[in-house]
């Protein structure tokens, strides 16, 4: 009887000497945005930055971003979000995420759906279509992930993130394996 208590005696102040040790380091995974695709536009600001390739600053002043489940049975069939401009007046940057800027739809995940970027002039009063500057069309998204661990931290690490833009297969993957976001840079 005596060796059982004191076996969980023993239990007991080991695992709390973990739970203290672990308690007291914070983990900085930067999880929440770990399978996000990262997409940066080219700017042509003329005076400043000349850049042929670029956009204009007025060129992306409205930004859609429609995504379509692969599994075209399911619902919701298409969904479309506008990005209006932010504080400098255009989008230069836009990230798409399991649940940004899209709600998530049940289990379904970013390599669940195609996407399509569609940049736009706003509408004016007297013409309430906008005028397609260009459009990018995403498909074949594929992450992959596995948990590293390292004591008291365990945190999820992009082994693969590739997809398909306009028809370019590219990797989004960091190739030092720091688990770094990677830009697409998107140009005319």
């Amino acid at each position: 009887m005596l060796r059982n208590s004191f076996t969980w005696l023993l239990l007991f102040v080991l695992s709390t000497a973990l739970a203290a040790c672990c308690g007291s380091v914070a983990c900085t995974c930067n999880d929440s945005v770990d399978d996000a695709l990262f997409f940066r536009f080219a700017l042509d600001t003329a005076a400043t930055n000349p850049n042929p390739n670029g956009f204009r600053p007025n060129d992306l002043d409205t930004v859609y971003i429609q995504r379509v489940p692969l599994d075209t049975a399911q619902r919701p069939r298409a969904d479309t979000v506008v990005i209006l401009g932010g504080r400098l007046g255009f989008v230069p940057t836009l990230v798409i995420n399991n649940a940004s800027p899209f709600p998530q739809s049940g289990t379904r995940k970013l390599d669940q759906y195609t996407y399509k970027i569609l940049l736009a002039s706003r509408r004016l009063r007297s013409n309430p279509r906008y005028r397609e500057i260009k459009s990018f069309s995403i498909t074949n998204v594929k992450v992959e992930d596995e948990f590293i661990s390292n004591a008291c931290c365990t945190c999820n690490n992009n082994i693969k993130k590739d997809l398909t833009l306009d028809g370019q297969p590219r990797s989004l993957a960091d190739p030092g394996g720091e688990d770094d976001d990677i830009e697409v840079v998107l140009t005319r």
